[in-house]
């Protein structure tokens, strides 16, 4: 018996495009600093310092690798993120190896937040961050413009006020 969802992927609302950027940006933030690091042994090398040739090749080698094959999925990663409102409640879903679908009610919500960290301003976005009643239930939403995300709060907020009545 397969079990069928009552909204299709097509209904969410996805990440604003800009927010590749901004993943894409600390991603090469990231990965440059590693690079940085794998390089170590070569610089010793170069200083005189005796070091074996593998430690020299590999640790550059598997970082380029790793961060190649990472930055592969990362439009993937941009592109699964929504968001879904619904009557009774809220649906975030996130992933691309490891999907997830998270289902908020609107009468669960503790306080809803806006965030934005210096790349996200830069291009004019923000992220929502849903705190439940429930332990470890806490939802985000990213790569929101930053009135879609003022106006989403503020909906999210009355539904869960309206509920709580």
């Amino acid at each position: 018996m397969t079990a069928t969802t009552p909204w299709s992927p097509n209904s969410f609302t996805p990440a604003d495009p800009s927010y590749f950027k901004v993943k894409l940006t600390t991603w090469a933030i990231t990965w440059g600093l590693i690079l940085l690091v794998s390089l170590i042994p070569g610089i010793l090398l170069a200083t005189g310092v005796e070091v074996l040739l593998w430690l020299v090749i590999l640790p550059v080698l598997l970082v380029v690798i790793i961060a190649l094959l990472t930055l592969r999925i990362l439009r993937r990663q941009v592109a699964a993120l929504g968001y879904l409102e619904r009557e009774e409640d809220f649906v975030v879903r996130s992933g691309v190896m490891w999907r997830k679908q998270l289902v908020i009610p609107y009468g669960r919500m503790q306080y809803v937040e806006v965030n934005s960290g210096p790349l996200e301003r830069r291009y004019g976005l923000c992220q929502l961050t849903l705190n439940t009643a429930g332990a470890g239930a806490t939802a985000h939403v990213y790569g929101l413009p930053e009135a879609q995300g003022q106006l989403l709060r503020e909906r999210l907020v009355a539904a869960g006020e309206e509920k709580m009545l």
